[in-house]
């Protein structure tokens, strides 16, 4: 650690000397803008000016197609880049098809110019206005109505509403990737509003994300085994599933509420009922299994099987809270 003695220059101003190694390193020159932070403990972070060359990512993507083409992008997205040049010494048609695919399904990124062999990409949303809270609380409300929606496409074989709950899916992931995109933007640089999430809880607020968004795997899943098999099932199963309906939409509104209020009491109780659920139901639902075919007995256990993991997330994201209540009040969440 090093140490600086404060100055006084004139009647009212301080200063303080930069370490020289920071300053060459992050070519500080005289003039460069210096961006100040102050946290909610009193230290000041230091962050160098954020220029375009910094923000700016050149892909040089070669013959890649499909995910692997996609990973980079998405890559170069949640690491906070501004710009993405993606380019290529021979871009095939195939390839502008899957960048412009995976444009679509991000927030805030816009193809602004493209050629035969360069499309240039840059995202349009200003990093200070992302805001973790809020996207949270949507993909919240998307989950639960995805998994409202799946337990009733499965109960009433409705097909139709479980072709709407796979596709609301990629709306999840969209607003997954911004809530990581703003968490790396906070770690990055710094340079955030003064009253921007403290970096614990952002980081928490991304766990949380990954939770439901894994929750939404689970809920797009239960729809896809309606949409490819006759889930006509007895009506007593379909009681059982319509039971389950408002315990789950309880818990993830619950589960989401206590983090934002850091209400670790609220969240030890949402702790047990998940697991007394997850007993119950799945006990239920398994003993409905005992005169049933072959076919239906495979399906009903893995719709256990998703039910059984989409309560682990819910219980994943009370242990955050009790996590993040424990860190102190200096990480309150707004």
């Amino acid at each position: 650690m090093e140490t600086r003695k404060v100055q006084r220059t004139g009647k009212s101003t301080f200063i303080v000397s930069l370490p020289k190694n920071w300053a060459v390193k992050n070519d500080i020159q005289p003039g460069s803008l210096i961006y100040i932070t102050q946290s909610e403990n009193g230290s000041l972070v230091l962050s160098p000016d954020r220029s375009e060359r910094v923000l700016s990512a050149r892909l040089d993507i070669g013959d890649k197609v499909g995910d692997p083409l996609v990973r980079d992008i998405i890559g170069c997205y949640v690491s906070g880049y501004r710009t993405i040049e993606v380019v290529s010494p021979h871009m095939t048609a195939t390839q502008k098809k899957d960048v412009h695919q995976i444009v679509q399904k991000l927030i805030g990124p816009e193809i602004l110019e493209e050629t035969v062999n360069k499309v240039f990409i840059q995202d349009l949303i200003d990093p200070e206005e992302l805001q973790s809270e809020r996207a949270l609380r949507r993909i919240k409300t998307v989950v639960r109505s995805m998994v409202m929606d799946a337990i009733e496409a499965l109960a009433n074989n409705d097909k139709e509403l479980a072709e709407d709950v796979v596709q609301r899916d990629d709306d999840v992931d969209r607003l997954n990737l911004l809530i990581s995109r703003q968490f790396t933007e906070i770690l990055r640089s710094g340079s955030l509003k003064r009253d921007a999430l403290n970096p614990i809880v952002a980081f928490n607020y991304s766990r949380a994300a990954t939770n439901l968004e894994r929750m939404a795997d689970h809920a797009a899943w239960i729809a896809k085994i309606v949409t490819m098999h006759d889930c006509d099932l007895s009506p007593e199963f379909s009681e059982k599933m319509n039971d389950i309906k408002p315990i789950f939409v309880d818990l993830i509104e619950e589960s989401i509420s206590a983090l934002l209020k850091l209400d670790s009491d609220r969240a030890n109780k949402i702790i047990d009922t998940s697991r007394a659920t997850r007993d119950s139901v799945t006990q239920d639902i398994l003993n409905s299994t005992l005169d049933v075919g072959e076919e239906e007995e495979t399906l009903l256990r893995l719709v256990v099987s998703s039910i059984e993991r989409m309560l682990h997330y819910i219980k994943n994201i009370s242990e955050l809270t009790i996590n993040l209540t424990q860190m102190g009040a200096e990480f309150e969440a707004k």
